[in-house]
């Protein structure tokens, strides 16, 4: 009950924001790849109609949740460089042809669009990927400057 209370709070406390919207335009359950960038934990979530991946730190958890727990454990927590997190969508937009082009958004979030050179199914292609994403993707921590 608690979380739900917590989860409401959040997502009216965003409803300000024109984000929001765009935000809950992704699938609301687990996300399709459980990333690990260096020692730091990304989920990432393909949009259905969109180039564009959503990405979140933390645990895998249904978007909902890990959005509230983003908003509250790592409310305080310096939000990593965007090499970070462009390195976490392309841990797995690069194993099916693609690449992030740019990144937008604040705090533990960021939304990538992405492009693919050559044409590709992007839903099909990650479905058939999805399970392995989730036992995790890792790859080395972007070199600091």
């Amino acid at each position: 009950m608690a979380l739900r209370t917590i989860l409401l709070a959040s997502l009216l406390a965003l409803g300000a924001c024109a984000s929001t919207q765009r935000t809950l335009s992704y699938r609301a359950g687990m996300p399709d790849a459980d990333v690990f960038v260096g020692d730091d934990r990304y989920q990432v979530w393909f949009h259905d109609r969109d180039q564009t991946v959503l990405v979140l730190r933390g645990e895998p958890r249904p978007l909902g949740q890990l959005m509230a727990q983003n908003m509250t454990v790592y409310a305080q927590d310096r939000s990593p460089g965007i090499l970070w997190w462009g390195a976490a969508a392309n841990a797995v937009l690069t194993q099916i042809g693609c690449y992030g082009t740019e990144v937008t958004g604040a705090d533990q979030m960021r939304e990538i669009e992405y492009v693919c050179p050559q044409p590709v199914d992007v839903q099909t292609t990650v479905a058939a990927r999805r399970e392995e994403w989730r036992r995790g993707v890792r790859v080395a921590a972007p070199a600091e400057h």
